[in-house]
């Protein structure tokens, strides 16, 4: 049985695709890269975001990188979370599940979304700004006393995946983010799902 969820933010729960491509985009504009249309982002984008960056300039660094994405994610426009959200994180607290958050959002801009969503009283702990997605994995596992064969990481994206297995937990993958479902399900996750009320049925 599923007793702990640790979910991705972005693309997951957060439907912030818009804002982050162009976000990303004037970050593209500002280091002398090549803007790409919309579908060659989908297609080229990828985890660890410095894994991205590096496809198109070698010898750009993540404090350069974190610094001016922070300053484009905030003027770009606020997102807003994906349908059934709210219900779903209520079904799971009201079920004594145990919830938490990791992401690569920026900490401070996730955290001033979940104030505005009104959903900090749903997360054990709220993790952003992660560049390695296993070992804050195994952290929050260590740190909230979570058996990992209880434990099911959510996201949208592979590297969501191969995360949650590294990290020996159960993987589900939602097929409404960042990258289409055709190429998630090349990564066999134990679950992919195509609506977030699927989850109701995995965890009991």
């Amino acid at each position: 049985m599923i007793e702990n969820i640790i979910f991705d933010w972005s693309g997951t729960l957060n439907d912030d695709l818009t804002p982050v491509y162009t976000a990303t985009m004037n970050v593209f504009r500002k280091l002398g890269l090549k803007v790409l249309n919309l579908e060659e982002y989908k297609r080229e984008f990828t985890l660890p975001y410095m894994n991205f960056y590096h496809k198109f300039r070698k010898d750009i660094v993540k404090e350069e990188v974190d610094k001016l994405f922070f300053q484009e994610i905030n003027s770009v426009g606020e997102p807003k979370p994906f349908p059934k959200v709210k219900e779903i994180l209520e079904f799971l607290k009201k079920k004594d599940r145990k919830i938490a958050l990791l992401s690569s959002h920026p900490q401070e801009k996730l955290n001033k979304e979940i104030k505005n969503y009104g959903f900090q009283k749903f997360f054990v702990e709220v993790n952003g700004s992660v560049h390695d997605k296993v070992e804050t994995i195994l952290e929050i596992i260590k740190r909230n006393g979570f058996e990992p064969n209880e434990t099911a990481y959510v996201g949208d994206m592979t590297h969501d995946i191969d995360a949650g297995k590294k990290a020996k937990v159960t993987t589900i993958a939602v097929s409404w983010g960042y990258q289409p479902r055709e190429r998630l399900n090349k990564e066999h996750p134990n679950f992919l799902i195509d609506d977030l009320e699927e989850l109701k049925s995995i965890i009991i």
